[in-house]
């Protein structure tokens, strides 16, 4: 009897157990089911937004006639691209309507379907975004037992406008009435190339453009000539009668004024006080040291000073050689952002400058190149930014045959746009933030090479007594279309390149082709006979690897 009484109660005891974990086991299906089913609504929703999020970015983009693009477009495509994902379509249907002209904090709202999208526009970093979110009530059904009625999903998106699909060389946005924004100082040879892929000296693809938004200004006078490799758009005839072309006879004047690119300048709002310089450590010929927790090698046949400096903010400047040192020193940038700002600035005198191991040039597959390991933010370049009065300087008064400027932008940056190596921002202030003016007749081989492109935003260059950007062709003899990696300072390895690959860009620009050392008139080597005054010095190539353009005129930053 007692035996059976327990046998009944274990039996009892299993029911219970079983029946909770039947309760158990069904929530967790209705979970499982439920979880699966809002997964896939929520995919379908940040599609949407992905979706609306580029179709505004596009609309943001700048153009002739609307150089800060259309946000009322933005807003109404991104509430129409995002509704279409779901086979709905917002209530208003006219982008010129005050609901997008005119919206409250550069918001609008629609619900339909269920579906409520917000879209924000212009927002963000240089007001060159647009945010969209999506949310919805989605019904639940086995986890409603769970006590779960319904469950709110929300996807939000960012995009940002990219840049025009231009190719610019050379590109003065100053416009009619600002006097000559191409102002040619005529004196020898000199050659702007479209570029490409760094080879192509001798191909008439005009791929890239040169363009003045005014007056195109190259005086009469000989030899004064400066070449074009590509396409030439000039608004207003000024004294070219020294402009040449190697490949097409005559340049086309422009229809309508380009706008200023809207590339973007790094975030320096979170950079510190950027540490002094390290410095110095001598390294014998051939030998290897760490500096500043960089491998530097020297690749000389001679002893060398290495210092080096490290990215960061500056408010003093940097004077390149400093008193006391040899001229012949090697001066290492690490690669990173550096923001110079009140007032300092970033002049050079001469000596071997560059973001390289060896303080000389380097290069990969016939392209400069930095072999530095990329900043602690992954940018893997220099880029220097002036801001509030800082300014930018290059010579070589310091030393006859220790001039040398070789630097690499950065391919990746956290924020802002890739392949700048120099950006004056907006807010400067300064009349004449950029300036090279490397004497080509004082030493055989003045070697300035920036791979990457130049770019002041701060229309200065338009103020009483600016003159904007000055760059002066520095290269001696023909291109050198297999550069090599130079054993000696100021040596000829890589003596045929460009001063500038990528793109030189200011509100005013003025062009010195000077009086180059060994430009004797001749035909350019492995250039077809007949082609070209003698061997021009080189200024400016575009290059598409070196331009700062994304490739797409919009893109999802998140």
């Amino acid at each position: 009897m007692t035996i059976s009484r327990i046998r009944r109660g274990r039996a009892g005891q299993a029911i219970v157990v079983m029946a909770l974990a039947m309760v158990a086991i069904c929530g967790m299906l209705a979970l499982a089911i439920d979880a699966g089913r809002l997964y896939f609504q929520r995919r379908l929703m940040q599609d949407a937004v992905d979706a609306g999020g580029l179709a505004g970015a596009q609309s943001l983009v700048g153009t002739v006639a609307n150089p800060s693009g259309q946000p009322n477009y933005a807003l109404y495509y991104a509430l129409q691209d995002s509704f279409s994902v779901f086979g709905l379509s917002p209530a208003n249907t006219d982008p010129n309507s005050a609901y997008y002209t005119a919206p409250v904090n550069h918001t609008v709202t629609d619900t339909e379907g269920g579906y409520t999208v917000t879209a924000v526009a212009p927002t963000g970093y240089n007001n060159k975004q647009i945010q969209v979110s999506v949310s919805f009530n989605a019904v639940a059904t086995f986890a409603e037992i769970l006590g779960f009625g319904q469950i709110n999903i929300v996807a939000t998106a960012t995009a940002e406008a990219g840049t025009n699909a231009k190719t610019y060389a050379i590109f003065a946005y100053g416009g009619i009435g600002t006097g000559n924004t191409v102002n040619i100082q005529g004196g020898g040879y000199a050659q702007v190339d479209n570029g490409q892929d760094g080879t192509d000296v001798c191909n008439g693809n005009p791929s890239g453009e040169t363009i003045s938004n005014a007056k195109f200004h190259v005086p009469t006078g000989y030899p004064g000539v400066i070449n074009i490799n590509g396409n030439v758009f000039i608004n207003q005839a000024n004294d070219n009668q020294h402009l040449a072309k190697y490949w097409v006879t005559q340049p086309p004047f422009a229809v309508g004024q380009d706008p200023e690119p809207n590339y973007l300048i790094p975030d320096t709002s979170q950079l510190t006080a950027a540490p002094g310089r390290s410095g110095k450590l001598t390294i014998n010929s051939g030998n290897s040291g760490s500096l500043g927790g960089l491998s530097l090698h020297n690749s000389t046949s001679s002893n060398h000073d290495f210092y080096v400096y490290h990215p960061g903010k500056y408010s003093s400047p940097i004077v390149i050689p400093q008193a006391g040192d040899d001229p012949n020193s090697m001066y290492i940038f690490a690669n990173g952002l550096y923001y110079f700002t009140t007032g300092s600035s970033l002049v050079t005198h001469g000596s071997n400058i560059s973001n390289t191991q060896t303080g000389l040039a380097h290069y990969t597959g016939s392209v400069g190149a930095t072999n530095l390991p990329p900043a602690a933010d992954g940018t893997d370049g220099v880029e220097f930014v002036f801001d509030n009065g800082s300014y930018y300087s290059a010579d070589n008064t310091q030393s006859a045959n220790a001039g040398s400027v070789f630097f690499v932008a950065p391919g990746y940056i956290p924020t802002g746009s890739t392949h700048v190596a120099f950006y004056i921002a907006s807010t400067n202030g300064y009349a004449n933030p950029w300036s090279e003016t490397f004497n080509a007749q004082s030493s055989n081989t003045p070697r300035y090479q920036i791979w990457g492109s130049v770019f002041d935003s701060s229309a200065n260059g338009g103020t009483s007594g600016g003159t904007g950007m000055t760059l002066t062709a520095v290269e001696v003899g023909p291109h050198n279309t297999s550069p090599s990696d130079d054993t000696v300072p100021g040596s000829a390895g890589s003596s045929g390149q460009y001063a500038v690959t990528g793109e030189f860009i200011g509100f005013t620009l003025t062009i010195d082709d000077g009086a180059l050392l060994g430009n004797a008139t001749g035909t350019p080597a492995a250039c077809p006979a007949g082609i070209g005054p003698g061997h021009p010095g080189l200024l400016v190539q575009y290059n598409k690897n070196f331009a700062p353009a994304p490739g797409v005129n919009s893109f999802l930053v998140k």
